[in-house]
């Protein structure tokens, strides 16, 4: 059906240059999307988007502008990308008709892709023999969010500094997670490094136009290493590795379209250790600690 609108749209804005858009529902869950009629839905507004003289295209063409629309507590979430700018705006449902809801989805899904459409070029003297003008195709946008910053460790007697370093890949409002970190501990007697490495499942709840709140679980391992200084022990270093899981939860401010500051913590539940020499503890980790941080992301 969404060919048949492309098709419909460039025969009948042959006579001037039009910006092509795609409409993504593909992030709504199958129940939502019949509860909703999604075909119908597509329908509505790609008719809206051809008499507002858009050239439609199916979401996997590229297209200059791209609206999808997600899930979210209070109803869909919209959003419009353009090659310079992004806006986002919400939708209440259960407040009347399913053919109001999509009305005002099509109303607001239009308006929106006329406020991120480029801006037209000044018109150029007509030649003799005016080749076809060709329609420029807007920059795909990265899968992959990259998040760097520094935390610290909190393991019951003792707090440490903590580097990380996370990759994320898009799935909607889904994502899949890479995170790795480094503790360092340093005691009188004895240095402490901490590695860890981890996968997590998280999913972006949209709070405000700018801010969300990203619950996620992992699991991965840790890897323990310490080196005593005291040199009259025969076993000065040594290292341990445990598995781990972790539940973290991250609050995030987009201040710019791709910049985005994060405020991170996570509780993090893996194998105690203790480090005692002549009945004295000169380190401990039980077997929970809390992790805080904040970080910079650069991404979708």
């Amino acid at each position: 059906m969404t060919a048949l609108f492309c098709a419909l749209s460039i025969a009948v804005l042959t006579q001037a240059p039009v910006v092509s858009v795609s409409f993504d529902l593909r992030s709504l869950p199958a129940q939502d999307y019949r509860r909703w009629d999604g075909v119908e839905l597509e329908r509505k507004v790609a008719l809206r988007l051809i008499q507002e003289g858009f050239a439609v295209v199916s979401p996997q063409s590229p297209a200059q502008l791209r609206l999808r629309a997600s899930l979210t507590p209070e109803g869909l979430w919209l959003e419009a990308t353009g090659p310079r700018q992004r806006v986002e705006q919400a939708v209440r449902v259960g407040r009347g008709s399913l053919a109001e809801l999509h009305l005002e989805v099509a109303q607001k899904l239009s308006e929106m892709a006329r406020a991120v459409q480029p801006e037209p070029e000044p018109p150029l003297p007509e030649p003799v023999l005016q080749p076809p003008a060709e329609v420029a195709v807007a920059p795909s946008r990265p899968e992959l969010d990259l998040s760097l910053g520094l935390g610290t460790l909190w393991r019951g007697p003792g707090v440490d500094p903590l580097l990380l370093l996370s990759v994320r890949r898009d799935l909607g409002a889904f994502g899949l997670d890479a995170e790795a970190g480094l503790g360092v501990s340093r005691e009188a007697a004895l240095t402490v490094f901490e590695a860890q490495g981890g996968a997590f499942f998280s999913y972006r709840l949209p709070l405000a136009e700018r801010l969300q709140l990203e619950p996620g679980a992992g699991v991965g391992l840790v890897l323990h290493a310490f080196r005593l200084q005291d040199a009259w022990v025969t076993d000065q270093t040594g290292t341990q590795v445990s598995p781990a899981g972790w539940a973290r939860m991250k609050l995030r401010w987009r201040f710019t379209e791709r910049l985005v500051a994060e405020l991170r913590v996570a509780l993090g539940l893996l194998r105690p250790v203790s480090h005692v020499s002549e009945g004295g503890t000169l380190w401990s980790r039980g077997g929970a600690r809390l992790e805080t941080g904040a970080l910079l992301s650069w991404g979708q």
